[in-house]
């Protein structure tokens, strides 16, 4: 599915979220704008701090085909705030929930082309540098997750000219770009700038 498509459908649905707004609702209203052999949404809960603009959590993965009943698909989950069937979203926040939701896709799209050029074959698994965050740096440094991380940012339609001070990026500019530098930037380089020539690649095809 084209980036284009994907956020269309996206933004058309987010001119809706400010308020105060029905979880479950939001959640019909995402399953009905796409074929659920494709792409479905559900909803979770989460306890903890949240900032006002971000309190909302996607996770999301790509699931192969198991049978008949249950198709290749990608599934997408919302955490909303514990304890609430309502969620106050600013418009700043159904802007990036917007990003977030279509930066899911293009991330789990991206891992179902990558399976479906090489079934069930495994990639080298990344050996994580001293002082590195170990589950992090394992998760992170996996060649497949490299590469849709940096596809990804592709959602995000980040200034090329930004990425030269790609050590500035904040989180709240790009999540990927922000967790690969704190993760491999000083700990492994080569890591570092092969993902940043991902981006930069991915970035360009959009221009």
């Amino acid at each position: 599915m084209q980036l284009q498509k994907i956020e269309k459908k996206i933004y058309a649905l987010s001119e809706n979220w400010v308020g105060k707004k029905h979880v479950p609702s939001m959640i019909r209203s995402l399953n009905k704008a796409f074929q659920r052999n494709i792409v479905c949404f559900s909803s979770e809960r989460f306890e903890g701090e949240y900032f006002e603009d971000h309190n909302v959590i996607v996770n999301a993965h790509y699931c192969a085909r198991i049978s008949d009943f249950i198709p290749e698909h990608i599934y997408i989950a919302l955490h909303f705030p514990v304890g609430k069937k309502k969620v106050t979203i600013t418009k700043e926040g159904a802007k990036n929930l917007a990003v977030r939701i279509i930066r899911a896709i293009h991330h789990e799209y991206r891992h179902k082309h990558q399976q479906r050029q090489r079934p069930l074959l495994l990639q080298k698994e990344y050996k994580p540098k001293p002082k590195q965050n170990k589950m992090k740096a394992m998760y992170y440094g996996n060649p497949d997750e490299l590469d849709a991380h940096a596809y990804e940012t592709q959602a995000e339609h980040l200034d090329i000219n930004k990425l030269r001070r790609a050590h500035k990026i904040s989180w709240r500019d790009s999540e990927a770009v922000f967790m690969y530098r704190k993760t491999f930037r000083k700990q492994d380089p080569k890591v570092w700038q092969k993902f940043l020539k991902k981006v930069y690649k991915n970035g360009r095809s959009l221009v």
